[in-house]
C-alpha cells in the first residue's frame, strides 16, 4: 500500500510552514523493493536535527584518566558550573535560608543555656514558661527555614540534572548513524543508562554539594564565633584540627573516589563535628565524580566531519538532486554498497528506485541527508554541494517516511508535537501537521481524538496510521 508524504512540526519559535520540497517515500514490497522520491514547490521545514559524523567507537563504561585528585575535583566543578549558574535563583534562596538558620543558632544556643540554668535555680514557673515559649518559637522557625532550604536546593539540583540530560542528549543526536550501527556501534542501552541513572546520581551529588559546603562553612563561622565568645583558648585549640583534616582529605582524595563513606574520627568538640560536615561534602563530590565523568564523556567525542564555518544556509530549494560518481561502504573491510553512482533527479519529478534488498536504496537516502559521508564523489542539491550546506538548513527541506517507525507511549498529540513537550504542545500546529500528513481524518475517529493513547510503540494503531503520526 503506498504511503502518503508525512512531515513534522517546525520548532516552537517559528510559524507553521508549508510542506517540504523533497518527499521521500519508502514503500515496503516484495523483492525487488521500490522507493519513490517526489519533489514539490520550494519550501522549508525542520525535520531531522543536525547530525555530525564521528568515528564510531564503543564507549568505555568507566573512562579512566590519570589525574591529580584535586584537579579532577576542579574539573568536575567546572563541568557543573554553567548548569549551576543558570539556576542561581533557587540556589541563592536556599543559601539564604541556610544563612538564616545558621545565624539563628547564635540566638537559640544562649537561650537554651539560660533556660536550663534558670531551671536549676528555681526561677518562677511563669518566667520559665515565657523563656520556653520563645525558645520553642525559635526552634519551630528554624525547622520551617530548614524545610524551605531543602526545597530550594533540591529544586536547583533537579533542574541542573534536567539541563544536563538535555545537553548530553542533544550531543548524542549529533552523532552519525554509524555511531549506533555496525560492529563498533555504541550500545543504546549504555547511553540510556548514562542519561537516566547516572544523571540521577549526579542529582544527589549536586544536592550534597549545595546543602553541605556553603551551609557548613557558614555554620563553622557562626559556631567558631560563639566558641570564641565562650572560651577563646579552648576554641583555638579545637580549631587546630582544621588544617590537619584538610591535609588528610587532600591526601586521601583518590581513595575517596572509590570508597564509600567511612566513619569519621570523632573529636569531642563542636568544631570537629562541623569539620566532619565539610569533609562529608567533599566525599559526596568525589563519589559523584565517576557519574559526571561518564555522563560528559558522551559529549567529548570528536566529529569526523565538521560543518564548514562558511557553509551556506538554504532559504528555499527547487528540488533538483544530483549524485555524481558517488561511492560508499559502511566499513573499510566491507564491499561498496554504492560504487560510482550517477543519478539526476529533476525538480518536481517522481523517481522510483528499484533494487533488491541490500541494493543501497536506503543508503542513498542517508547520504542525501548527510547521515553518512560518501567515500568519494559528490551530491548536489540545486547545483550546490551538500558538504557546503548547513546541515540544519539542508534537512529543513526534506520529509522522510521510514519503514522503521518509533512511537512513544502517550497520546497522538504528544507523538506529533513531541518537539514542543519541553514547553506546551500547540494543538493548532499539531492539527496542521496531521492534516498535511493525512492523519487528521483518522485521528478524529479515535475515542478521544488527539488525546487518545496509542499504546506502547503505537501498538493500538495500524502500520499506516503509525507512519502518519511518526513523521
Amino acid at each position: 500500500m503506498p504511503l502518503h508524504s508525512l512531515i513534522l512540526l517546525s520548532p516552537p519559535s517559528q510559524p507553521p510552514l508549508p510542506p517540504p520540497s523533497l518527499h521521500l517515500h519508502l514503500r515496503p514490497t516484495s523483492k525487488p523493493e521500490t522507493k519513490f522520491l517526489r519533489f514539490n514547490s520550494p519550501s522549508r521545514l525542520p525535520f531531522i536535527p543536525p547530525l555530525k559524523l564521528i568515528n564510531s567507537t564503543k564507549l568505555p563504561l568507566n573512562p579512566q584518566t590519570q589525574q591529580n585528585p584535586l584537579s579532577k575535583t576542579l574539573e568536575t566543578l567546572t563541568k557543573l558550573k554553567p548548569f549551576l549558574q543558570t539556576n542561581h535563583q533557587p540556589i541563592l534562596l536556599g543559601w539564604l535560608c541556610s544563612s538564616i538558620s545558621v545565624f539563628s543558632l547564635l540566638k537559640v544556643i544562649p537561650r537554651i543555656g539560660s533556660f536550663f540554668s534558670n531551671l536549676t535555680n528555681n526561677i518562677s514557673i511563669s518566667k520559665l514558661g515565657d523563656q520556653g515559649l520563645v525558645l520553642g518559637v525559635l526552634l519551630l522557625a528554624k525547622l520551617v527555614i530548614c524545610y524551605w532550604k531543602q526545597v530550594f536546593l533540591w529544586e536547583a539540583a533537579l533542574r541542573v540534572v534536567y539541563q544536563m540530560r538535555v545537553f548530553v542528549f542533544e550531543k548524542v543526536l549529533e552523532r552519525e548513524l554509524g555511531f549506533f550501527e555496525g560492529g563498533n556501534a555504541v550500545s543504546p542501552g549504555d547511553i540510556a543508562y548514562r542519561i537516566t541513572a547516572e544523571a540521577s546520581d549526579v542529582a544527589d551529588t549536586v544536592f550534597a554539594l549545595l546543602n553541605t559546603t556553603v551551609p557548613n562553612i557558614l555554620q563553622l563561622f557562626a559556631m567558631a564565633t560563639q566558641m570564641l565568645v565562650i572560651s577563646p583558648s579552648l576554641s583555638l585549640i579545637s580549631e587546630m584540627v582544621i588544617p590537619c583534616m584538610a591535609f588528610v582529605i587532600a591526601y586521601l582524595g583518590e581513595r575517596l573516589l572509590k570508597i564509600s563513606t567511612r566513619a569519621y574520627l570523632s573529636i569531642a568538640t563542636l568544631a570537629a563535628y562541623l569539620n566532619e560536615g565539610i569533609g562529608k561534602a567533599y566525599n559526596e563530590l568525589k563519589q559523584g565524580e565517576p557519574a559526571v565523568e561518564r555522563l560528559f564523556f558522551l559529549t567529548k567525542l570528536e566529529s569526523k566531519v565538521i560543518e564548514k564555518p562558511d557553509a551556506i544556509y538554504l532559504s528555499h530549494v527547487n528540488g533538483e538532486v544530483k549524485f555524481c560518481d558517488v561511492s560508499f561502504k559502511y566499513a573499510d573491510n566491507m564491499p561498496h554498497v554504492l560504487d560510482g553512482l550517477n543519478l539526476h533527479i529533476k525538480a518536481r519529478e517522481t523517481t522510483a528506485l528499484v533494487r533488491p534488498s541490500g541494493g543501497g536504496k536506503t543508503t542513498l537516502v542517508k547520504l542525501l541527508l548527510r547521515l553518512y559521508k560518501p567515500s568519494s564523489g559528490s551530491i548536489l542539491v540545486d547545483n550546490r554541494n551538500i558538504q557546503n550546506i548547513r546541515l540544519e538548513s539542508l534537512r529543513r527541506h526534506v520529509g522522510l517516511v521510514s519503514q522503521d517507525i518509533m512511537l512513544f507511549f502517550g497520546t497522538v498529540a504528544e507523538n506529533i508535537g513531541y518537539r514542543d513537550l519541553m514547553t506546551n504542545i500547540d494543538m493548532e500546529r499539531v492539527e496542521l501537521a496531521a492534516r498535511i500528513a493525512n492523519a487528521d481524518e483518522f485521528v478524529r475517529t479515535l475515542p478521544e481524538g488527539y488525546r487518545s493513547h496509542i499504546g506502547p510503540r503505537g501498538s493500538l494503531l495500524s502500520a499506516g496510521q503509525k507512519q502518519r503520526c511518526w513523521s
